[in-house]
């Protein structure tokens, strides 16, 4: 076995261990708010919902309308695709807890691959912050599907196979809607004709998307406010949450109004420096990276990357997301690194 795939597995095991442990010990939850049923926190609840569903759907219930077998009643919110898991009554434990832990082992095995991979030594104490935040340890002990969906990511920017990669964004897309995005990658090519295939293979997926999920894509979007984030938006990674959030902040003392602070907070704080920010990387940071080829991407850590930033930005500003999102900034990190490594001085000057 290759050295670094076995360094990735010996590390995902180890990280997967700690975080369990953290978890037994329940040390993670004055962090997260845990899905409590009968007094205790109820593990891999996104995942026990997707099983609990097809559970349903088996007696005949519209699990898009309501679902009874889930301890919550939530209602289905991904594809049809997934209502279709065989043998979950022969082997329960197998699908509510043994595979619920393979995924996050997986999950971790790639986010060790990836940062074991960038100079990880140098950066190792930022890095494992990252690995133990609270979106890396909340997907986990949720098991959402956003585990697999970040290993898909992974493999397309590993792999250069136009068939496989586009089967993977379809078996993404029919779980659960937003991997569509990732398509964009493929249109960043010299050649005419790989670009016009690429719209084709893009109008099939939305096509076959559309044809067999219509129905259930709009009873799914009416249902996605039952998983709006705790508090106030606190725990959801999305634009209107965060304006959610201000809006709902009760600023007033002594019997006087003080809410309007909150857009002098956005304006100074938000909206200003991002503005900034965006003028100097345009205008400056682009002519540093002489060898960032934006036409064809053609390294894994520029794939990634640009995979990971346009699921980010176009979950962040178009849907309302839970914090686990932000498991897709670790594709970030390893071309972030490698142009730091490479413009070391650039950046001390540009920041």
């Amino acid at each position: 076995m290759n050295k670094k795939i076995l360094f990735s597995l010996s590390f995902g095991l180890i990280f997967s261990l700690t975080i369990a442990f953290l978890i037994y010990k329940q040390f993670i939850y004055p962090t997260i708010i845990p899905m409590v049923i009968n007094g205790g926190a109820s593990l891999f609840s996104d995942w026990t919902v997707i099983l609990n569903a097809n559970l349903c759907s088996e007696k005949g219930f519209d699990v898009f309308l309501e679902n009874p077998c889930d301890q919550w009643k939530r209602k289905h919110v991904y594809g049809e695709i997934i209502l279709n898991i065989p043998l979950i009554r022969s082997f329960p434990k197998f699908f509510f807890l043994y595979l619920p832990i393979l995924f996050g082992f997986i999950f971790l095995s790639v986010v060790s691959h990836i940062l074991f991979n960038t100079d990880f030594k140098r950066y190792w104490l930022s890095l494992l912050i990252f690995i133990f935040s609270v979106p890396t340890v909340l997907v986990i002990e949720r098991a959402n599907i956003d585990l697999i969906i970040f290993v898909f990511l992974f493999l397309i920017s590993k792999n250069y196979n136009l068939i496989l990669n586009y089967f993977l964004i379809f078996i993404a897309t029919l779980v659960k809607f937003y991997p569509i995005i990732l398509t964009t990658i493929f249109i960043f090519n010299k050649k005419i004709y790989r670009i016009f295939q690429h719209i084709f293979l893009f109008i099939a997926i939305v096509s076959v998307l559309l044809y067999f999920q219509k129905d259930s894509m709009i009873k799914i979007f009416d249902n996605q406010e039952q998983f709006t984030g705790y508090g106030f938006g606190l725990y959801e990674f999305s634009f209107l949450g965060a304006l959610k959030f201000f809006y709902n902040l009760n600023l007033s003392f002594y019997n006087k109004d003080y809410s309007w602070l909150t857009y002098i907070y956005l304006i100074f704080f938000v909206i200003i420096p991002v503005s900034i920010m965006n003028y100097k990387i345009n205008f400056n940071i682009r002519n540093q990276f002489t060898n960032f080829n934006f036409s064809d991407f053609s390294t894994f850590e520029e794939r990634l990357f640009f995979l990971s930033s346009t699921i980010i930005l176009i979950c962040y500003f178009s849907f309302s997301n839970f914090i686990y999102r932000e498991i897709f900034f670790f594709g970030l990190i390893p071309l972030i690194l490698k142009y730091v490594q490479e413009n070391s001085n650039y950046f001390v000057n540009f920041f």
